[in-house]
């Protein structure tokens, strides 16, 4: 009897452990190709070819928040050619990304020349198709998915575990069938890699819906990225300041 009791409170101990598997927050490494966002060449030359940024995932079942993690400004100085001071200020955009899938409901809140924008909209299905190729992240047995972004014509591949049955990734990246772990977007324009997965009960407070911006649709605010852009010449939003 002894023997029984203990299979059922081992088998308990199990099926709880795997279900806290689905809430709690997953730590990213945001990988960005800077020298692919800038056309002037002599600014390669004073700007590091990749820059990472800190990010993270807040996860509850079937609802999660993507945003910054706390990091600090940056400020390099730098000398052009013609023997100007060339000032850099990189700071990470306070973009937040908020999906819920059983409601299929999706609000970003995003940050452009100082203002920000408030986008709501129904989550759209991603166009993914399963490789067959498997590899580990972080201990976790990973399976690939791809697809193409129709806007741009970007190659994205997916990397995501079933082991933590959530449907959602970095960057509004989700619909698969486990947690997305990694994610490269345009061939290594950008990487999103898994750090760290801590699993615990998350507050009520922790997930809510982004507020505060200006209400706008996803093609406006597309044309205000791409005005912005071209002003800055293609710097990749890094503001450049020359003495």
């Amino acid at each position: 009897m002894k023997k029984i009791t203990l299979s059922l409170l081992l088998i308990g101990s199990l099926l709880q452990a795997f279900g806290q598997q689905n809430e709690g927050i997953v730590l990213y490494d945001q990988k960005i190709n800077m020298h692919k966002r800038m056309q002037d060449e002599s600014m390669k030359a004073m700007v590091p070819e990749f820059r990472t940024n800190k990010m993270q995932l807040l996860i509850r079942a079937t609802e999660s928040l993507f945003k910054a993690a706390a990091q600090p400004n940056e400020e390099e100085e730098n000398t052009d050619g013609n023997g100007n001071t060339v000032q850099m200020v990189i700071r990470v955009p306070q973009n937040e990304t908020y999906r819920n899938y059983e409601t299929q409901k999706s609000v970003e809140l995003r940050e452009l020349a100082g203002q920000k924008f408030l986008i709501e909209d129904t989550l759209r299905r991603m166009p993914w198709k399963l490789a067959g190729d498997t590899k580990k992240i972080q201990g976790y047995e990973c399976m690939k998915a791809t697809m193409t972004n129709k806007v741009n014509n970007q190659p994205i591949v997916a990397w995501f575990t079933e082991a933590i049955p959530v449907p959602s990734g970095p960057a509004g990246f989700g619909g698969l069938p486990g947690l997305i772990l990694e994610v490269d977007v345009n061939d290594g324009d950008m990487l999103y890699t898994l750090t760290k997965a801590e699993f615990k009960k998350l507050a009520a407070a922790d997930i809510k819906l982004p507020s505060g911006g200006k209400k706008i649709t996803e093609a406006e605010f597309t044309k205000k990225r791409d005005e912005f852009m071209k002003e800055m010449g293609g710097q990749g939003g890094i503001r450049i300041i020359r003495n």
